[in-house]
Parts: C-alpha cells; structure tokens; sequence
C-alpha cells in the first residue's frame, strides 16, 4: 500500500513537472505577443502618427527596423531575441516620438541639414567640407545608444 502511494505521489509530481515545463516553454510566444505585437507596433504607430519620419527620422527608423528585426527572429522561433529587439524598437519609437513633438512644436530646434551640391567633395555654401564632418548633418544630438539597452549580442538582459 505504501509502494502505490509513492507510485502516485511521484507520478503526481513528474506530471506537474511536465506541465510547468510546458507552461514555461510557452512563455516566450505569449511574451512576445505582448512585448512585440502590442506594445512595439503601437510605439511605433504613435511615433508615426506625431510625424516622426519627419522630425526624428533616426530615431523613427531604428525603432522600424528593430521591430522588424523582432518579427523576424520571431519567425525563426527566437523568441528571447525578439523580445528584446521589441523592447528596443519601443524605446526608439518613443524616443523618436518625445523628440518628433518637441521639434514640431519648436521648428527653430530642427538641425539644418546643408545643401549638398552634385560634388560633395567640395565645400558646401557655408564653406563646410562635407567630406569632413564626424557625423550626418542633423543628427548630432541624437545619440543612437543613449536610452537604448545592452548591445544586441549582449546576453546581461535576458
């Protein structure tokens, strides 16, 4: 009698084992659903709708093609790795919109992109060799790391 009790007991708890590892499987979907189909997407259709294609076209199209990076590791059933581009991608879009509001209600705070003519290796109106210039034009108050996680090949976030 006591035999059949343990054969139960552990039959109970290899059961309930069973079915924890498969709840836990299924979390990565069920948070990528949430961090990806939902919060991601609407970051980005909230940047978009506040014109940041046009106001912060860095920051809008990292937050774009991060979250179609998440879609794609996604589609490969990492679900881990997308969670985390649907995280950056949502941080970005936000980023992008924060900074899409404030350039459009004060245009004075847009960075002047100068006219570059046909030869952009000599000097542009204002005498700017574009060829000499660390970074794009325009975009040099925005920091691509700044408020953004860990590197992509970093595994500190998961």
């Amino acid at each position: 009698m006591h035999t059949i009790h343990r054969l139960k007991r552990l039959a109970l708890t290899v059961s309930a084992t069973l079915g924890f590892m498969a709840i836990a499987n299924g979390c990565g979907p069920v948070e990528y659903i949430n961090q990806v189909s939902r919060k991601a997407s609407s970051e980005v259709e909230a940047a978009k709708s506040v014109k940041a294609d046009k106001y912060s076209p860095y920051w809008y199209t990292l937050a774009v093609e991060y979250l179609n990076k998440a879609r794609e590791e996604a589609a490969h059933a990492d679900y881990q790795a997308a969670n985390r581009f649907g995280k950056r991608s949502a941080e970005a879009a936000a980023k992008a919109r924060e900074l899409a509001v404030k350039r459009a209600a004060d245009p004075s705070s847009i960075p002047v992109v100068p006219d570059s003519s046909p030869d952009s290796s000599s000097p542009d109106s204002s005498g700017v060799d574009i060829m000499d210039t660390d970074s794009p034009a325009g975009l040099d108050d925005e920091d691509p790391l700044a408020n953004i996680g860990n590197n992509v090949g970093d595994k500190g976030d998961q």
